[in-house]
């Protein structure tokens, strides 16, 4: 009985944790996902401004907002989900 009693033990402790590493690399998938979305928001914003110093563009994952300085692009990304990101890219054009 003792036997059995500490092979489930063992067992349980085995299961909880490839349980909580399966959750932790989920977890980190849709941050990367999420991140991936932002990025390629903020290249897509980039190339279609047409030559404007300032605005925003509306994507359905989210808002984009951008603002020329000094040849570099500001770019803010608001997603849908409330994640935040900013990036600084340069401009391919004077």
């Amino acid at each position: 009985m003792l036997y059995a009693l500490s092979i489930s033990v063992i067992f349980g402790m085995i299961l909880s944790f490839y349980l909580s590493a399966i959750v932790e690399k989920q977890s980190d998938l849709l941050a990367q996902e999420s991140f991936l979305y932002a990025q390629l928001m903020a290249k897509l914003t980039v190339e279609r401004r047409s030559g404007k110093v300032a605005g925003q563009l509306r994507f359905d994952k989210g808002v984009v907002s951008y603002r020329l300085q000094d040849k570099v692009i500001q770019v803010t990304v608001t997603l849908v989900s409330g994640d935040r990101y900013q990036f600084r890219m340069l401009s391919g054009s004077p």
